[in-house]
């Protein structure tokens, strides 16, 4: 018989041994050719270990038992058909570990644990990366079963596949690794979903960096012939004007690959660093440009600004700059191959999201790691970095963009309306000191007009007296509008917008904004909110959560922060008078707090935040300024009793160590336990009856649910049932509006004595 990969299902014919075998082994090395392009300093020893994974990551396969299965489509021996080419790679012929590392971790779970694994090794004996389990069908263990057969698994490879020989030497680094096992995993997965109908193939477009610079400066030069009027506006438009060209014309060494940029609200940062990111991949051959943002609610906004700036004559904006999050969802002709383009990073420009991109870094999964290899040879925008990680995490995402910088030629600009310098702190790196970190904008004179411009847009105040809902209302509505108010909690948010509307008698002049809502309500909300900050009215008010904070171009006359962090204020401070349209009236951001008890509720993650910032305040020295966020940070690292130091030290010890699976759970960015909870009650009827198998589009299901966390989803106590018995999909029963959401359904439980519902 001739020998198979994979059996015939889902309608789809049967695949050979040899032609899976092949198309893997071509597009592996293919991937890893497209990134050795990238490599400074030699990639043999890549190329080699990719290659040899790539021949022999199926050899198990072969196995008469597993070619049973496979003829007749079942699946009853189960033999762990990865264990063949990890000993065959491991023999004393071959002595290719890192080839054998990566045919052991092309499945679930991905990358192991090498800290663990070199446990299996002594008295001479090396069963490292070996399945050592017993197998009950073949009444012997995995490892015994293969070794007694493997001679005749080459035998019948090598008649189908040529013998492979490239060697590499031991001593990858863990992210050289996670690379390598991208090549391996994107063919293998890749060719297999096309065999079954899954996917397509697809090809990003090049990034044609000159040419789509040139479009950026056309666009630039408009912006700048449709701004108006007052004095004020024509000196920001000439600032920004003077920013575009010092970073459009930036001139780096070949071995300046970090760089900082420190952009005030209103200075065109979002083109300024793109123009010069461009410029760069101009002038050093770089094939794609990565656009990372704090928040996904931002990520919609950026997206369009570039798809009307970068797109060329004749192609597809969704094809050039593509989002890649986890809400994204296509539609239409084309949407199988453009969520393909986002979600394997094929498009010449990618807009990502921090806990996309970073946790992709980290990974150890081979679904999160099957894009990586894409990575080399690109332009990285890490935009407000301040808010792109807890800081404990920044310490090992810098030693890796050092390392993509001087091994993979990647380029990387840190941003921030006040960037905290935190590279610079001995703190964050008490082991040595970081790779230089040089200045986008070189002029010290342009940068200080900029942080002089930002210093008079708001006035910075703090309310040090707790506040209860009644007096925060009556300072709220005291000031001019139109107002912004955040609070740090999903629940305070919902019941400060409630007593507004109830108590104040302004029921017409209240938005609500946070994830109590379903991103169907959240974008009609925001749609509302963008039309009345356009018209003339200004007595209204916006209650939101920090899903506001960053990046959303809202312009508020006055905005009112929870106490939580200095950058956090900093960042509301950014959606208030944004283009100076309210300097005549001197606007102001207020830090409040609000009293313990009642229904405002306390995030605990912000406690130390809190204390900082109110001694800051006290100190005189809270400002619009890198050296005041520093300074900030600094405080609350020197005073979280060793907790981020600890981490830190947890993280690269892991690392080093190759404890791969225990470095991507420490990195995680975001480390919330959710659940879908379906909104609509006929959607929830409906999927209460259906097979997992036949439920409607994720996009459909999503646009009428919230997040929860698990630890809340208490039948008993709130209103939810599950759907279906994995845990996975919940059903809300209780009360819900478009104004605050489900809490329209826990304000009542509140109000009778229940606890808080949860601190997002």
């Amino acid at each position: 018989m001739i020998p198979l990969a994979h059996s015939a299902r889902h309608g789809c014919p049967e695949q050979t041994y040899h032609d899976h075998v092949a198309n893997v082994l071509r597009d592996a090395v293919g991937y890893a050719q497209a990134a050795a392009r990238f490599s400074r300093t030699g990639s043999v020893d890549f190329l080699g270990a990719v290659e040899m994974a790539a021949a022999y990551h199926d050899l198990g396969k072969l196995d008469p038992l597993f070619q049973d299965d496979l003829h007749k489509n079942h699946l009853k021996t189960r033999i762990n058909h990865v264990d063949a080419g990890t000993a065959h790679l491991l023999s004393p012929s071959q002595r290719q570990g890192e080839a054998a590392y990566l045919v052991c971790s092309h499945h679930r779970p991905g990358l192991r644990d090498l800290f663990e694994e070199r446990k299996q090794i002594g008295n001479g004996i090396n069963w490292m990366f070996r399945d050592c389990k017993l197998n009950e069908v073949i009444g012997t263990t995995v490892r015994e079963h293969i070794d007694t057969h493997l001679s005749n698994y080459l035998a019948e490879h090598h008649r189908w596949i040529p013998v492979a020989s490239k060697k590499s030497k031991p001593g990858f680094t863990g992210l050289t690794r996670r690379l390598a096992l991208s090549c391996l995993v994107d063919a293998d997965h890749g060719d297999t979903a096309r065999h079954y109908g899954k996917e397509c193939d697809v090809e990003g477009a090049p990034l044609r960096a000159g040419e789509r610079l040139r479009a950026l400066d056309a666009y630039v030069e408009d912006l700048g012939k449709a701004s108006a009027g007052s004095e004020r506006e024509r000196e920001r438009l000439f600032l920004r004007q003077r920013l575009y060209a010092a970073c459009r014309n930036r001139e780096l060494a070949p071995d300046e690959n970090l760089v900082a940029c420190e952009s005030p609200v209103g200075t065109g940062k979002t083109t300024a660093v793109m123009a010069h990111l461009l410029s760069v991949a101009a002038a050093r051959g770089l094939r794609r440009i990565f656009v990372v943002l704090p928040f996904t609610n931002i990520i919609d906004q950026s997206v369009k600004v570039y798809r009307d700036a970068l797109v060329l004559p004749g192609e597809n904006a969704e094809e050039i700059v593509a989002a890649h999050h986890h809400r994204v969802e296509f539609d239409g002709e084309g949407a199988l191959e453009h969520r393909l383009l986002s979600q394997r990073w094929e498009a010449p420009i990618i807009v990502t999201t921090a806990v996309q991109f970073f946790e992709t870094l980290a990974a150890c999964s081979t679904s999160a790691l099957r894009k990586l290899h894409r990575l080399p040879g690109s332009c990285l925008f890490i935009d407000e970095t301040h808010a792109a990680m807890p800081a404990p995490l920044w310490p090992q995402m810098w030693r890796w963009l050092e390392e993509l910088g001087r091994e993979w030629s990647c380029h990387s600009v840190f941003a921030s309306g006040s960037l905290a310098r935190f590279w610079e702190m001995r703190e964050f790196f008490p082991s040595g000191t970081p790779g230089k970190v040089v200045e986008l904008v070189e002029s010290e004179t342009l940068r200080e007009q900029a942080r002089t411009m930002e210093q008079r847009r708001v006035q910075i105040l703090s309310e040090p007296e707790g506040q209860t809902a009644e007096s925060l209302g009556n300072l709220v509505l005291s000031k001019a509008g139109p107002r912004l108010v955040i609070f740090n909690t999903v629940q305070s948010a919902a019941v400060f917008a409630s007593h507004l509307r109830e108590s104040c008698g302004v029921t017409n002049e209240i938005e609500h904004l946070s994830t109590a809502l379903t991103p169907r309500d959240r974008a009609d909300t925001v749609e509302r909110v963008r039309a009345r900050l356009k018209s003339d009215q200004k007595d209204w008010c916006l209650v939101a959560t920090s899903c506001v904070e960053a990046g959303v171009d809202f312009s508020f006359r006055t905005a009112f922060r929870e106490s939580c962090g200095l950058v956090n204020l900093l960042q509301i401070a950014g959606r208030v008078n944004r283009h100076e349209e309210y300097s005549a009236d001197s606007p102001e951001v207020w830090d409040f707090r609000h009293l313990e008890g009642g229904l405002l509720n306390f995030h605990p993650d912000f406690k130390l935040s809190r204390q900082i910032l109110a001694g800051m305040f006290a100190e005189g020295v809270v400002a619009p300024t890198s050296i005041a966020c520093g300074e900030a940070m600094r405080r609350e690292l020197s005073k979280d009793y060793g907790r981020a130091e600890e981490k830190v030290t947890a993280i690269h010890d892991a690392e080093q160590k190759g404890q791969y699976p225990v470095v991507a759970d420490l990195c995680r960015i975001i480390s919330q336990d959710t659940r879908t909870v379906v909104i609509c009650p006929q959607l929830a009827e409906d999927l209460s009856h259906l097979h997992p198998s036949k439920y409607p589009p994720l996009r459909q299901i999503m646009e009428r649910s919230v997040q929860i966390w698990a630890t809340r989803l208490d039948a008993a106590r709130w209103p939810v049932k599950p759907i279906g018995s994995d845990g996975d999909l919940w059903a809300w029963t209780g009360p819900y509006d478009s104004f605050v959401g489900y809490m329209a359904g826990v304000i009542p439980l509140l109000k009778a004595g229940q606890k808080g519902f949860d601190t997002l």
